[in-house]
């Protein structure tokens, strides 16, 4: 069947009463692969991904890279090319590890190459995200891409590089880059209409864009309710995104009006906290793991750590702020009580896995 990025939007956009979509969270991250590059993009295509959600950070001359973290070091082998000793651990949260907005790409990150998990080093550099969207061209994907911020400054220039670019099949990269931007960077949606970048997005195409209350972002608003009801009215906003930790916790109010029938937008969408080692495999592990020692009873309900920077890795119960969770459980992981709050779409890892557990479609 030949797939169809404008389709594709629609089903997120517009989706079927009980469906659950999976978003490909960094790519296909896992099993060798590394996390926001040119394989797990590909690979999240093969396993049947229809959106991938990427993380787009500034390096210090203002080149947009595919990054999640604020620092580098988990993910490249910045110390190796440093000729360094002190090589970064996840599990340690000690070594050397540089903030992306103080490394240059020309002549530093431009030569990195990247990590898998295991701390392998791969044969394959940073994504820069022009590049990002030659690959897509080039191999002909016909993917939705959600561009998670993770700096304002970033959404200018990567506006600039994509404006005018279309993938194979000539749909423009307005219509299936979509911007999910964190709430706190614009409140509500006429902060949005007077930007210049804006208003010339929309007199070339129709740009889609989600509004994200993941709950640190959430926190800095005077009122969050008014800011959901504004943007729920925006002709462009494609979705909703609500960080839920719990039912019952803080934005609870914030899916119920998005649930309800006074809120014209019809796709919610969450992130799927199984974290970092989940499923964790026997491979070696060539970061220094120090005095950590891995639990390997992963599969066990509300377990689930995740890689924290400069920190060794957390359990994400332990990261819940007051009012998150009326029981101290964080329950992102469990997909089939989100869909039956109403969600329609997750941002997870092991897509695939979850399809096949009947939890998700496409």
């Amino acid at each position: 069947m030949k797939r169809d990025v404008r389709a594709f939007v629609q089903a997120i956009q517009h989706p079927k009463k009980g469906d659950l979509v999976a978003v490909a969270h960094r790519g296909c991250r896992f099993d060798g692969v590394p996390e926001n590059s040119r394989s797990s993009i590909k690979k999240a295509v093969q396993n049947g991904s229809i959106c991938i959600e990427i993380d787009i950070r500034l390096t210090s001359d203002n080149v947009p890279i595919l990054m999640n973290n604020l620092t580098i070091g988990r993910v490249t082998n910045i110390a190796e090319y440093m000729a360094r000793n002190d090589h970064y651990s996840p599990f340690t949260g000690r070594g050397y590890s540089p903030l992306v907005s103080e490394t240059p790409w020309k002549g530093v990150i431009e030569n990195l190459k990247l990590k898998e998990e295991h701390g392998e080093i791969c044969d394959q550099g940073v994504l820069d995200f022009k590049s990002m969207l030659d690959f897509i061209e080039e191999e002909a994907l016909e993917i939705v891409i959600m561009m998670d911020f993770k700096c304002k400054e970033a959404i200018t220039v990567v506006y600039e590089i994509m404006k005018h670019r279309k993938n194979a099949s000539g749909v423009p990269a307005l219509e299936w880059c979509i911007w999910k931007i964190y709430v706190h960077m614009y409140k509500y949606p006429d902060e949005l209409e007077k930007e210049s970048w804006w208003q010339e997005a929309c007199a070339i195409g129709k740009p889609l864009y989600i509004p994200a209350y993941a709950a640190w972002s959430t926190k800095q608003l005077a009122d969050p309710l008014a800011s959901m009801k504004a943007f729920s009215h925006h002709p462009n906003v494609m979705a909703l995104e609500i960080e839920l930790r719990a039912p019952g916790g803080n934005a609870q109010n914030l899916l119920d009006y998005a649930t309800s029938d006074e809120c014209p937008i019809e796709s919610i969408g969450f992130f799927a906290g199984f974290g970092d080692l989940w499923k964790w495999d026997d491979k070696y592990i060539r970061f220094d793991m120090g005095e950590y020692t891995a639990p390997w009873n992963l599969d066990e309900p509300y377990s689930r750590l995740v890689f924290i920077v400069n920190t060794p890795p957390q359990n994400i119960d332990d990261l819940l702020t007051e009012g998150d969770s009326p029981d101290g459980h964080d329950y992102r992981s469990d997909l089939a009580l989100y869909r039956q709050l109403g969600y329609t779409w997750t941002i997870t890892d092991y897509a695939k896995e979850q399809r096949n557990r009947g939890l998700v479609i496409r």
